[in-house]
């Protein structure tokens, strides 16, 4: 078909207005479930502490009748600490850029600040589930909060949890700091790491409810669990009940007690995170908070609006024994 002479068509037009839609699309993941599984408390130092505990073994108790009492030292609790860490972003925006008519947001200064707080969230989860030590820093170098897996001491890593040549970190009392753990060698997850490792929660007193596992382990779950001699153990999470625990997950039912296997997003930033899976009791584990996450309005020394975000806090592992960590799998490849 020929078109009219003289017709005025949209290719050599100026002044049609462009069709942007006036939204902005971010699919990147805000998730951060083990920041959201533990509780919070406010902390009053850099240096906070805490004291754990444990019960004797039971034993044989039989008295002679009218016997005078002999006496046992009691040991003494044990005092174990964290530093707070101080995570921040910055921004700054030309009073121009917040003036102009935009799509998407009306406010460059407020469509930033909400993305840099999940941001900012997600770089606590990452320090929640990394292998690193704790570090009283100086007047050079930040604070650094120990993570989960560096907690995790040998008394809670027995039947084989690390990879060969591996070995555990946890708090060393005549340093007052915590040791990250020693890689091993990688192996794949399976069942049988599973079950020990909720056992030996179990033996130790605790309750594990949830297992926090890298995308690519939850597969590997996935995989092991629809084995028909297993598969009646596990069963899906669903409806209301998934939205508490953050993430799409399973229920394993152990031989101690039903757990949440729940992927972390998170931990496909980092293959040193991917390789630990977490057994957790969240009831020994909490995040402690020396300054909530905030905005701070910084000095104008020019056409421009500055803003930083920050947020101070440790990881509290109220006692260590209550969780463990499956350390030295393949947790983002069948080979890494």
């Amino acid at each position: 078909m020929t078109v009219v002479s003289g017709t005025l068509q949209t290719y050599d037009r100026v002044g049609n207005r462009e069709d942007l839609e006036d939204v902005v699309y971010n699919i990147s993941p805000k998730e951060t479930p083990l920041v959201s599984l533990i509780s919070s408390s406010s902390v009053s130092g850099k240096r906070h502490e805490w004291q754990t505990d444990t019960l004797r073994t039971p034993a044989a108790n039989a008295q002679v009748e009218g016997d005078d009492f002999s006496f046992v030292t009691k040991p003494p609790s044990v005092r174990v600490a964290n530093f707070t860490q101080i995570a921040s972003d910055t921004l700054i925006v030309s009073d121009t850029q917040e003036k102009v008519d935009k799509a998407g947001r009306s406010s460059e200064l407020g469509y930033q600040l909400a993305k840099m707080g999940t941001e900012l969230k997600k770089d606590v989860e990452l320090s929640l589930l990394s292998n690193v030590a704790s570090s009283a820093g100086s007047e050079t170098t930040g604070r650094v909060s120990a993570g989960f897996p560096a907690w995790v001491t040998s008394a809670n890593t027995t039947n084989g949890l690390r990879g060969a040549g591996g070995s555990s970190g946890g708090f060393n009392s005549g340093t007052g700091l915590v040791n990250a753990a020693t890689n091993g060698t990688q192996r794949a997850f399976t069942k049988a790491l599973l079950d020990a490792a909720v056992a030996t929660c179990y033996s130790n007193g605790g309750n594990p409810t949830t297992v926090m596992v890298s995308p690519y382990n939850k597969q590997v779950f996935s995989r092991f669990m629809d084995d028909a001699d297993v598969v009646p153990n596990r069963k899906a999470l669903k409806e209301k009940k998934q939205a508490t625990i953050v993430a799409a997950a399973d229920m394993y039912l152990s031989d101690f007690g039903e757990l949440a296997v729940v992927p972390n997003r998170v931990m496909l930033t980092s293959a040193a995170a991917a390789r630990n899976i977490l057994v957790i009791d969240p009831d020994y584990v909490k995040r402690g908070v020396l300054r909530s996450m905030h905005t701070v309005k910084l000095a104008k020394t020019g056409d421009a609006e500055k803003r930083a975000v920050l947020t101070e806090f440790c990881l509290v592992m109220k006692n260590e024994l209550a969780s463990t960590c499956i350390a030295d799998t393949f947790g983002l490849t069948a080979s890494t």
